[in-house]
């Protein structure tokens, strides 16, 4: 008699480190765009509500060379995530396929399958149409300045600059051929993966419902249930409220001094004025402290993560089969683990300081060691690195573990499902 179908935790050294990298890539892409967000806060803030101490500390330069180095990471960024993306779907499918072959009734975890509901190549080829077609749209945008300008027909750099975007969009136009060809190449593999799963998947949530049923109930520990989930979302609804509200203040004051990139400053009566100073200076604060709230909430995030996660692999370490309700331990079993949140949040910073750093080097500005930050974020984009892929093995055992032994079926991301298709599979289970 064979054995039953069985979800199980999937990896390898190979996708554990290219899913290192990509979430690595995440961090720095969030990074990037709040301290884009945070230049361009500070400098309008400072320039209009605290301008003589704005002009003492003399940030502009600082802010000005970190735009061009923005601009620089964004152009790096889109290439490298794309990228990185391809490379660890293809390397979560070969050892989706290795596990398959050792077990031929295994399946993996969800959130793994809705990664490769595509094929990895697909990625590759939507990337490359995407920057074609943008590419196109500049360029012709070129080409008829070249056609109605006369001036810029005998600028030798606008031509140079058609010629770039020509040669950029070719580049494009081949990677999106390069996807088309391994889509079609790969559509067996992916076909049979397919279908393995839909044949596997009722039944190994079958199976786990009756082991589920046939063990005795137990107690969850209150580590696990303790803010719970509405709590958590609750705090991170307030938190992003009063961020949106002082953005749109921020705006507003912005917007009132200066209705458009090329119109005049407008300057009102003392009282309005003042008011408009009140409301900037506010604004910005506001935006700061809730910065400063979210950073706390999310170290609380990655401490009770972590508590969680050591509090359920002491609990089922004794391999004694449980039944529990398992919406209360999915979150754990399925979401980011606490090391790849704070991965997640080194290279965060690690992007930040090497924006800034780079910003300082260019502008020769003086204020902080510049060298020095540069270095420091290296280093901690490195460890993000070190920290993700090193927590993959353990990540792994922990959670294949707690299936062995509170047999939750088939938990993780709803992707493509409505929160009432969601409500009923879980009603199912």
């Amino acid at each position: 008699m064979s054995r039953p179908a069985v979800i199980i935790e999937v990896s390898s050294p190979g996708w554990a480190f290219w899913r290192a990298v990509l979430d690595t890539c995440i961090g720095l892409v969030v990074g990037t765009l709040y301290t884009f967000v945070g230049i361009v806060v500070v400098g309008v803030v400072g320039e209009e509500a605290l301008s003589s101490l704005y002009v003492q500390i003399d940030l502009d330069p600082l802010f000005r060379a970190s735009m061009g180095v923005f601009l620089l990471a964004a152009a790096v960024l889109a290439i490298v995530v794309p990228t990185v993306m391809v490379i660890e779907r293809f390397a979560a499918l070969r050892a989706v396929e290795a596990a398959g072959r050792r077990d031929p009734e295994a399946v993996p975890q969800r959130a793994l399958r809705l990664e490769l509901r595509s094929s990895p190549a697909a990625l590759l080829r939507t990337t490359g149409t995407a920057v074609f077609w943008s590419l196109v749209g500049i360029g012709v945008l070129c080409a008829l300045a070249l056609l109605f300008a006369e001036d810029l027909r005998e600028d030798a750099v606008m031509w140079v600059v058609l010629l770039v975007f020509v040669v950029l969009a070719s580049g494009a136009a081949g990677v999106r051929r390069l996807g088309r060809r391994w889509v079609e190449r790969d559509a067996a593999r992916m076909g049979e993966q397919w279908g393995r799963w839909k044949r596997l998947v009722p039944p190994a949530v079958t199976a786990d419902a009756d082991r589920r049923d046939a063990a005795m109930r137990a107690v969850v520990p209150g580590w696990l249930v303790a803010p719970s989930a509405r709590v958590l979302a609750r705090i991170a609804n307030v938190l992003l409220t009063a961020t949106v509200i002082s953005l749109a203040a921020f705006m507003l004051s912005v917007f009132m001094r200066q209705q458009c990139r090329t119109c005049d400053p407008v300057y009102w009566d003392e009282p309005i004025e003042n008011g408009i100073d009140v409301l900037s200076l506010t604004s910005g604060a506001a935006i700061a402290v809730c910065a400063a709230l979210g950073i706390l909430a999310w170290v609380g995030g990655v401490v009770l993560q972590f508590a969680r996660e050591r509090a359920l692999t002491r609990w089922v370490s004794d391999g004694a089969p449980r039944r529990v309700d398992v919406s209360l331990i999915e979150r754990v079993l399925s979401g980011n683990r606490a090391m790849v949140r704070l991965q997640l949040g080194l290279s965060a910073v690690g992007a930040a300081g090497l924006m800034v750093g780079t910003g300082a080097i260019w502008a020769e500005w003086t204020g902080m060691d510049a060298r020095a930050v540069v270095l420091v974020a290296a280093t901690l984009i490195v460890l993000a690195l070190v920290v993700g892929w090193t927590d993959a093995r353990r990540s792994r055992r922990e959670r294949q573990l707690a299936r062995d032994t509170l047999f939750p079926g088939d938990v993780g991301p709803i992707g493509d499902e409505t929160p009432a298709a969601a409500r009923r599979r879980r009603q199912r289970r």
